[in-house]
C-alpha cells in the first residue's frame, strides 16, 4: 500500500490547489447554484481534501486515530482560513459555509479510518 504514496502524494497537492483557487475566483467566475448545492459543494469539496489528506498521513504513519484527529483538524483549520480570506476576492465570509466545509472534513476522514480498518482485517 505504501506504494501509492508518492501519487496519491502529487494528487493531494493538486486537490488543495484546485479547492484554493476554486475558492477564490471572484463570483462572476463562478456558477450559481446558491442554497443546498452551494452546501453540498462545500461538503464535497472538503469531504475528498480530508479523506486525501487522511489517507496520505495514515500511508506516512501508523494508522493511528490520532493521525485521523490531525487530518481532520488540518482541514477544518483550512476552512477558516479559506473562508475568512474570500472576501478581499469578492466573494463571500458565511458561517453556515464553514460548517458544511467541517462536516464534509469529519465525513471524508471517517470514511478513510474506517475503509483503512476494514483493509487492515482483510489483509491481515
Amino acid at each position: 500500500m505504501h506504494r501509492f504514496r508518492t501519487p496519491l502524494g502529487w494528487a493531494l497537492a493538486a486537490y488543495w490547489i484546485a479547492l484554493v483557487v476554486g475558492t477564490h475566483l471572484p463570483p462572476r467566475e463562478v456558477p450559481s447554484g446558491g442554497g443546498h448545492w452551494d452546501k453540498l459543494q462545500h461538503f464535497l469539496a472538503y469531504a475528498g481534501l480530508a479523506a486525501l489528506l487522511a489517507a496520505w498521513l495514515a500511508m506516512r504513519h501508523a494508522p493511528r486515530r490520532r493521525v485521523f484527529l490531525w487530518a481532520f483538524a488540518i482541514v477544518a483549520a483550512f476552512g477558516v482560513l479559506d473562508e475568512l480570506t474570500q472576501p478581499a476576492f469578492g466573494r463571500s465570509c458565511e458561517f453556515l459555509d464553514l460548517v458544511a466545509d467541517w462536516i464534509g472534513a469529519a465525513a471524508g476522514t471517517f470514511a478513510v479510518a474506517v475503509g483503512m480498518r476494514w483493509w487492515e482485517r482483510v489483509e491481515g
